[in-house]
């Protein structure tokens, strides 16, 4: 899978009213979870009537899958691959890690994905499907970079279960950050994948 994002075609400018649903969405999903957030909440963070949200999103699942595909999109167009060398593989890792803890546990929040994996029975099929193909992608980028690190060809069974570790990692950290109130718990945690070149 190709980590960096190609568009076929120029993309039409979105509309602001449209955008700045799906950013109160996010937010309130993130605040309060995806059984909280409200169509009346939304729309009055917005500053608009409640028919307004159902006019670009008419259901509450309809609304949750636009924020997480966005969110998937955004997250993929940053993803880039290192240059197939060790260390320029670690130091991959290591910003992904950094950029997880800049979006979660230095802001004392969970990440949007965490938040709706929580609540995933909840969710619409279409929204589940935004999920797993967010969770997806991490583990295609995760695994490819750790293949990077190591001196000899790495089967794709081995590249697959150091991203699965590590992916559980994070979130799991991010988890642990929140509930203690210590983000240097998030650090503990993710420490051994800061160096994982040096072992494999």
């Amino acid at each position: 899978m190709d980590m960096q994002s190609t568009l076929d075609a120029p993309t039409k400018p979105e509309n602001p009213t449209k955008v700045k649903i799906l950013d109160v969405a996010e937010q309130a999903i993130i605040e309060h979870g995806y059984k909280s957030m409200s169509f009346r909440d939304v729309a009055a963070a917005v500053g608009i009537k409640s028919a307004s949200v159902h006019y670009h999103f008419p259901t509450k699942g309809d609304l949750a899958t636009a924020v997480m595909r966005r969110h998937r999109e955004t997250f993929e167009q940053g993803l880039k691959l290192p240059k197939k060398k060790r260390q320029a593989a670690q130091k991959a890792l290591n910003k992904f890690i950094d950029a997880m803890a800049k979006e979660t546990v230095k802001q004392d929040v969970l990440g949007l994905s965490t938040v709706l994996t929580a609540e995933k029975s909840l969710l619409d099929e279409a929204t589940q499907a935004e999920l797993t193909a967010f969770y997806e992608l991490k583990m295609d980028w995760l695994s490819t970079v750790v293949s990077y690190m190591k001196k000899d060809w790495m089967p794709t069974e081995e590249a697959r279960a150091y991203a699965s570790q590590i992916l559980a990692s994070l979130h799991g950290a991010t988890v642990v950050a929140s509930a203690t109130g210590k983000a240097e718990e998030f650090e503990l945690a993710v420490a051994p994948w800061r160096t994982l070149v040096d072992r494999i």
